[in-house]
């Protein structure tokens, strides 16, 4: 299982401290979990062009979130911007 390292900078940003999301997955949802957060890596790869840095428990979730086609439009914008 992937480890987050504080202080990274996350792919998604403006993240409010206070709103904090926690819980246990059973193994087969940890292994959907993981999966996403590898489809996460390679969305951003292939819009940003390289790898993430870090791809953290809470950018997953996000992801999961926003589905793959929102976080395309999030990513090309944050590119656009010059962000990443």
């Amino acid at each position: 299982m992937a480890t987050g390292i504080m202080g990274r900078e996350s792919i998604f940003r403006g993240k409010e401290k206070e709103l904090r999301v926690q819980g246990l997955l059973t193994q087969d949802g940890s292994k959907a979990f993981e999966r996403g957060r590898e489809a996460l890596r390679t969305l951003y790869a292939s819009v940003m062009g390289r790898e993430p840095s870090v791809v953290s428990d809470a950018d997953t979730i996000e992801f999961l979130a926003r589905g793959a086609s929102d976080t395309r439009v999030y990513l090309r914008d944050l590119k656009r911007r010059g962000a990443a």
